[in-house]
Parts: C-alpha cells; structure tokens; sequence
C-alpha cells in the first residue's frame, strides 16, 4: 500500500507549472503543501461530520428516513454559501493576502467550535450534535474557499495537456482525510453503547423503561435479562470500547491546530484592496458571460434531477440487513478508497477524454449497480455485505461523473477571480445539494409506510411495493439527468472556445443569481425546520412525515416537488432542445457525447 501510494505522490504531483517566471512548483514544497494539508483536514472534517451520522442517528437514535436525510443536508449546508466566503476573500484582503489569512481564521473557528462541541459531553442532543457539526463545518468551508482559490491560481499555471492533475490532487488528499476519520469511527464507534439501544455502563443506573427504546433492543437479549439486559453487550457491537464524542471532536480539532503553521508558511503574493463596486462590477461581467452561466445552469440541473436518492434506503438498511456501525464504516472507507482510485485513475488515463462520455457512462453505471438493490427490495437475497458491494461500485463509477462535472470549473474562472467565480460555480451546484435532499423526503409523503424505522421491519407486500416504486422514481430521476448534458462542454479546448466567443446575457446572469438564492433560502428552511423542529413539525408530510393527521393533504408537498422539476426540466428544454424544433439546430446523439 504504501509502495503504491508513494508511486502516485512520484508519479504526478512534482509538476512542472507554466508561471509567468517560469518557477517550477511542487506542491509537496514547503511552500505549497499548506493547501495539502488544508484539503486532508477539509477531509477529516467532511468524514467526521457526515459518517458519524449513521451510528448516531440510525442505530443509537432510531430516526426516522426524513429526520436522517435532513441531518446530512444541514451538515453540509455551509458548503451552499461558498459564494460569501469567496467574496470575503477576493474583495478584502487582511494585510494585502487574499487567501492565506482566511484559511488560518476558517480553520481557527472550526477549531473553536469543535471545543465547545466536546464540552457538550457526550450525551448530547442528536439534532444539537447536527448543529454543532454545521457550525464546524462553515469554519472550514471558509478555509476551504480560500484554498480552492490558490488550487485555481496554480491549475492555471499547468501545461494545457497536463491541466487537472492539481485538481485531482486535492481532491485525493481530500478522500484520504475521510478515510483516516472513517477508520477513528470504525474502531471508536463500533462498541455497545453506540450500537446497542438502551445500553448502560453504570451498574448504579437502572435500565430505561422507554417503550420505544425496548421495542429496539434485541428481544432474546431482553427475554434472557429482563432487569439486566442494558449492561450486556449485544450481538451488533463488535467491540467493547467507545470512543466519546468530546474524544472524537478533540482529536480532529488537535490535527486542526498542528496544521495551522504550514498555512501560515504559504507563498502568497501582497496586492492592494480592489474597489468593491468595481470588482463587483468585473465580476458581473465574468457571471453573464454564456461559459459561466451555462455551466451554472448545468450544474443546477444535473445536481437537482441526479442528486434525488432513495432516502428510506438508510433505515431500511439497517432494518433488513442488520448494517451495524462496523459494517456501514466498512462500506463508507470503501467508498472514499475507491473514489481516491478512481480520481487518481482518471488523473492518469482519461484527463482529455470527453466530459460528457464520462459523465453518460458514469451515471448509466451508477444506475446499473443501484437497480440490484430490488433484490434487496423483494428479499431475493438480503446481505450487508452484498449491498456494500453494489454501493462501493456505483461509488466508483460516480467518479467519472463527478470529475467530469467539476474540471471545466477551472477552465471558465479568470485570472484574479479565481476564488470567486469558482465559488460562484461551486456554490450553484452546491445550494441545489440540500435541494436535492429536501426532494428526497418530500417524496415520502407518497409512501406512508417508509419513513419510520418501525413501519419498513414490518416488511409487508405493501411496504416492499412502496419501496419498489420509490426506488423506480428515483432511478428514472437519476436517468433523466442525462438531458442535460448538452449544456456541458465535451472538454478543455470546447471550455476554451465557448470563453472566447465572449457571448454574454444579462438575463440568464440574473436568471442564475435568482434561482441558486431561491434554492438557497428554501432548502436552508426547510432542512434547518426539519431538525431543529422534528418533534413538532417531523409528521408534517411537507416536510416528509406520513401527516400529523389523518386527513392531511399531500398536495403541497407534490406542489413544491413538480415546481422543482418543471423548473429543471423547463429551463433545459428551452436551452438544449427548442432551438431544434424552431430549426436552429439539428438533433444529433452526439449532443450526448
């Protein structure tokens, strides 16, 4: 492994950049590998806030399908206000840096947070644990932008036949960060009190009498010790030992601290503060341009329709095929794994193959692998490690998709906008993330029976015939991404020459503002209502729940829904297909690829 490793590090990071002097950078220089390091601890953070999501809210909490997928979106809500931080950090430079200041206050901030998250002890609230770890996370979105700004600036100093092995630089160390966290939680997270409910340390406290609790536990456990069972360690944990949350907050927070010296070394040049109205103005210029809004566009819409997911696919997991703590991390270190291949694959052989062949096959494979997940559905054969195998694999296979997706970012922003036009992208593409996710559980309104833990184990025809048809929805959904791939430059050169033609419009300029800030607004309330507010408004079926009353209308949940496709499908109809049908364009499979 290490053999291996060190041939990737060999094999492509020490390049040789076309600087205006002709300086060659090494990323791994004492110059350069703060950024390195910004995106390994960008990946502990990533890992550590979303993969101890399962443990806690699935397996020790009980929660429900809405209240999960909810969770995962505001954790990683920060991620849709790039935007912010990337004006921060072009307009108001601290002591003439534009980057190098705003990494060490992010990453100061997410430390501080992280602090007082440890301070909490470990019995802390699920949802306040949510809203801790979204706090953290804006620390290092902020640092985040600030590095991607230098990521930029040194990616267009590659050779043109070179350019992308930056990118897929960091996002490699970004897949190691979460592999390393992932490993913490596999081996600090697998013990009885994570995984068996209801489970007691202390002799002295007597085991809990909660109904819902008892339901959970396993009933031979509870049969054998009826006044005893809580201090037993049940058959899902696989160790002894727990690692407490402050424990496991500390411990990120501390490679968090040990780091802060290498970004103070990074080699950043002064300049002087621009006018904001002016750079505002420049930067206006650079949205309206048709290379910058149509990759907007593209983003938005591919991200919405591809981004839907089964969302009662995590506790149906756990409840048919007993996806205990150790097996999900397992599955989840995988995951990271081969995506870290993959990058480092694609890196090697495909950098100059066609954007959208790569995303066409990524995506039909990814739908491929999830379509074996009706086995699953109908109990043909149901095995954790059998759908770790599908899941691992269409992981995989999204990598095309994904790499695809972002490389022509780097290819639209100008020089000293760097940060902010590739926030502006990355934030687009982002804020349609907890859209994405608000869809997935407002779907749920139409299927009663799979948003609770309790209702999926009951595994009736009916609930395997709801869950059959959901996953149909989804996938059709996930397919129907692909009518977007006109919108998407086939590569490089293409990118290039859709700059140079230098269109511009002002209306799909403030088409794209308009829309990534009602996305925005929307999806911050209702994921945010979802998890601060569960207890309340959680049965709401809006908001995913199966009604807090028998006669409640799923009207306005199919409202919100067909507006959001109409919005996706519309938007790309009216770019990519009408001007076929008013003669402007010929029809062509090679749209597609």
């Amino acid at each position: 492994m290490s053999c291996w490793f060190g041939n990737i590090l060999a094999g492509g990071l020490a390049i040789q950049f076309s600087s205006h002097d002709d300086e060659q950078i090494d990323p791994l220089s004492n110059d350069y590998v703060g950024i390195i390091a910004n995106y390994f601890s960008v990946g502990l953070m990533i890992g550590g806030s979303t993969s101890l999501l399962y443990p806690v809210l699935i397996v020790k909490a009980g929660a429900t399908a809405s209240l999960m997928t909810a969770s995962y979106a505001v954790v990683m809500l920060f991620w849709s206000y790039k935007i912010v931080f990337g004006f921060l950090s072009d307009c108001f430079p601290i002591f003439g840096y534009k980057r190098k200041p705003y990494i060490v206050i992010g990453w100061c901030f997410c430390a501080a947070v992280l602090i007082a998250l440890a301070k909490e002890g470990n019995d802390i609230d699920p949802r306040h644990l949510v809203i801790m770890f979204a706090l953290a996370n804006m620390g290092y979105v902020w640092a985040d932008v600030a590095s991607d700004g230098f990521m930029v600036w040194i990616a267009h100093r590659e050779p043109i036949e070179k350019r992308g092995k930056m990118q897929t630089l960091v996002y490699s160390m970004n897949k190691l960060g979460q592999i390393a966290i992932n490993l913490i939680i596999l081996f600090g997270f697998s013990g009885p009190e994570m995984n068996c409910p209801g489970f007691e340390s202390d002799l002295q406290v007597p085991c809990t009498q909660n109904i819902y609790v008892i339901k959970r536990v396993d009933q031979e456990l509870y049969l054998n010790n009826p006044y005893s069972w809580c201090y037993q360690m049940c058959n899902d944990a696989t160790f002894e030992w727990d690692l407490s949350i402050p424990e496991f907050a500390i411990s990120i927070c501390f490679v968090i601290i040990a780091s802060i010296p290498l970004y103070l070394r990074l080699k950043e040049a002064k300049v002087k503060a621009e006018p904001r109205i002016e750079f505002l103005s420049k930067f206006w210029s650079q949205l309206k341009r048709r290379a910058a809004w149509q990759v907007i566009l593209y983003g938005m819409i591919s991200h919405i329709t591809f981004g839907v997911m089964n969302a009662a696919k995590m506790p149906a997991n756990y409840v048919w095929l007993d996806l205990h703590t150790f097996q999900h991390q397992i599955m989840v270190i995988f995951e990271k794994f081969v995506f870290f291949v993959g990058l480092n694959l694609v890196r090697k052989y495909a950098l100059n193959s066609s954007w959208r062949k790569s995303v066409l096959v990524g995506s039909c494979l990814v739908l491929l692998f999830n379509s074996l997940y009706f086995i699953i559905i109908f109990d043909v054969w149901r095995n954790a490690w059998f759908y770790i195998f599908t899941d691992v694999s269409a992981l995989f296979m999204y990598t095309l998709n994904f790499l695809a997706s972002h490389a022509c970012m780097v290819e639209v922003a100008e020089p000293g906008y760097e940060a902010i036009t590739y926030s502006l992208i990355t934030t687009a593409t982002n804020a349609v993330s907890p859209l994405s996710a608000v869809v997935s559980y407002q779907l749920l309104a139409f299927f009663p029976l799979l948003n609770d833990q309790e209702s999926i184990a009951t595994d009736t025809p009916e609930v395997r015939s709801q869950f059959a048809t959901l996953h149909s929805l989804v996938m059709l959904l996930n397919f129907s991404s692909l009518l977007s791939l006109p919108l998407l430059p086939r590569q490089k050169k293409e990118t290039r020459e859709l700059v140079a033609k230098g269109e511009t419009s002002n209306f799909w300029g403030k088409f794209c503002i308009l829309s990534a800030l009602t996305f925005l607004c929307y999806s911050t309330i209702a994921t945010f209502v979802t998890v601060k507010y569960h207890d309340v408004y959680g049965c709401m079926k809006v908001l995913g729940g199966g009604g807090c009353s028998a006669d409640e209308s799923s009207t306005m949940a199919l409202g919100l829904v067909t507006c959001i496709l109409a919005y996706c499908y519309g938007v790309n109809f009216y770019l990519s297909y009408l001007p076929i049908f008013t003669g402007e364009r010929r029809f062509s499979w090679a749209m597609f690829y």
